[in-house]
């Protein structure tokens, strides 16, 4: 092959790279947001769970700081710990730092959200509007998607 064709060939090879992965600067970076949201819907009288993916592509460090998911009395974040013996205990968590570059999983058995006065009629299937406030980044809104607790080790513990 002649060194012309080498070198088109080695720069289309970095223009393909390039096009695949993009760098942007970080103080145009995204801020830190949520993906993978599912709401388990709850048994009656029982506050539902919410479980996400907390990311933060920044080169900053954030803080989860709140979360709100709409028609619901409140919402709190709660981490599970052990008890010994087998037990196990929730406590509320006033902040979750997410560090920069990094993905905070919100999962059973760790840190979780528990989802108070949920109204009924809370389907499998149906969508749920969730805000999760960031020290830096604000609020960010989207939606859960709801599912029941048969489908958690299917859809989130993957």
């Amino acid at each position: 092959m002649s060194t012309s064709r080498l070198i088109v060939l080695a720069g289309l090879g970095l223009a393909l790279g390039a096009a695949a992965c993009r760098i942007v600067p970080v103080d145009q970076a995204a801020p830190a947001g949520w993906t993978h949201a599912y709401l388990v819907t709850p048994a009656p009288g029982s506050p539902a769970v919410l479980y996400l993916w907390v990311t933060n592509p920044t080169a900053r460090a954030d803080t989860v700081t709140g979360v709100r998911v709409t028609d619901a009395d409140s919402a709190q974040v709660h981490r599970t710990t052990a008890m010994g013996g087998g037990m196990e205990h929730m406590v509320p968590v006033a902040a979750l730092p997410v560090a920069a570059h990094d993905t905070v999983t919100l999962s059973p058995g760790g840190v979780h959200v528990m989802v108070f006065g949920m109204p009924a009629g809370l389907r499998a299937g149906d969508s749920a509007a969730v805000t999760v406030t960031f020290r830096n980044a604000g609020d960010v809104a989207g939606y859960a998607r709801v599912i029941t607790y048969a489908q958690v080790d299917s859809l989130v513990m993957r």
